[in-house]
């Protein structure tokens, strides 16, 4: 049912059949895509693989070149570029348009959860079969006004707690920090602890944290950070983080490229970032894994969390959920669609949660 409504909103109308003229079946289209990520990252990768795919089921009828971050505008403005048809499609983040309406963050980057008790795959079997793609292009389209096609493409959290000069033992100590942290949901509940955020880019890390300007950072994960070379400016690394817990990377396409495209060429487009979704999870995986080993050869040591993080986190995230889901409808729409799904799935994942651990304890005995 998720799907044919989808189809519908994509320009079919339910229950026709869709026959692709001759004229458009034998076009070739060419899209440049503008990724919000610096060359040589995953995300780059998994990009050019996603590419492919649709190059390959296409027969060449559509064809993606991949941008890298600022090659024809700055990762904030990817949503605007796209929309305006500056470039033809834009991978970046939802929760990058919290600032112009801050469900944004519900979909890319719900804080530990949205305290619903979601977690990264419960969130993405929320967006697939719980009623979340339909808000999600409800927010892009009439939330945002923008005539674009969004869709989730690579889960790539939980991220990091963040990059130091020294081990963080304390929320008192973290909060004194100039920190590089996402822009939205997260940058809001880290003022509300008391701490001092800085939205940077990914190009910008290594300069600022060079020159001073900032005293810490966070970016995604391992496999990420690695390639960035933060290990190289700061020797002390947690990935206990609360702020991206779940962190899902967004395409958004012009909305006049989609229609143009026709719906076997939307059908091959969407089969392609379905595919992406899952070729994310587990090419994280096994890259993170092989990143955080090759981390600690650095010099670096990885350490724990403080422990007052956590409540200090989740209470200021909650206050932060609370006061925008009394002053925006929409945003308490959201809210309210995942903590009615988590109230199913949870009970049950908190079961297989325990068994993962048993899993995982396995292999020390």
């Amino acid at each position: 049912m998720q799907r044919r409504r989808f189809l519908a909103g994509a320009g079919l109308a339910a229950g026709a059949v869709a026959v692709p003229s001759v004229a458009n079946a034998q076009a070739t289209h060419r899209w440049k895509l503008q990724s919000a990520n610096p060359s040589g990252t995953p995300h780059m990768t998994l990009l050019n693989r996603f590419a492919s795919h649709v190059d390959k089921m296409s027969a060449g009828r559509l064809k993606i070149e991949i941008l890298t971050s600022g090659a024809i505008v700055k990762p904030d403005a990817i949503l605007d570029a796209v929309n305006k048809g500056v470039v033809d499609a834009g991978q970046w983040w939802a929760h990058y348009a919290t600032g112009k309406h801050p469900a944004g963050g519900l979909f890319s980057a719900p804080l530990g959860g949205s305290g619903s008790g979601l977690d990264q795959m419960g969130q993405l079997a929320w967006y697939m079969q719980g009623g979340g793609r339909d808000l999600y292009v409800e927010y892009y389209q009439k939330m945002l006004k923008t005539d674009v096609m969004p869709f989730l493409y690579a889960p790539d959290g939980p991220e990091c707690f963040g990059w130091f000069k020294k081990p963080i033992t304390s929320v008192a100590e973290f909060t004194k920090l100039r920190f590089r942290i996402s822009s939205g949901l997260p940058s809001d509940v880290l003022k509300d602890m008391g701490g001092i955020p800085v939205n940077l880019a990914g190009a910008e890390l290594i300069p600022a944290a060079e020159r001073g300007v900032i005293d810490g950072v966070e970016w995604i994960n391992p496999a990420n950070d690695i390639k960035v070379g933060l290990q190289d400016v700061f020797k002390f690394y947690s990935i206990q983080g609360l702020h991206q817990a779940i962190d899902i990377a967004d395409i958004v396409i012009n909305g006049a490229k989609w229609k143009a495209l026709g719906p076997d060429l939307q059908a091959i487009v969407e089969t392609a970032l379905t595919t992406s979704l899952f070729d994310a999870l587990v090419y994280f995986q096994f890259e993170n894994a092989k990143a955080l080993a090759e981390i600690k050869t650095k010099g670096v040591t990885v350490f724990d969390a403080p422990a007052d993080y956590a409540p200090a986190f989740i209470k200021s995230a909650k206050k932060v959920l609370g006061e925008l889901e009394k002053k925006d409808a929409f945003f308490k729409k959201v809210l309210d669609s995942q903590r009615a799904y988590a109230k199913i799935t949870v009970p049950y994942t908190r079961e297989t949660a325990k068994l993962s651990q048993l899993i995982a304890g396995a292999a020390e005995v």
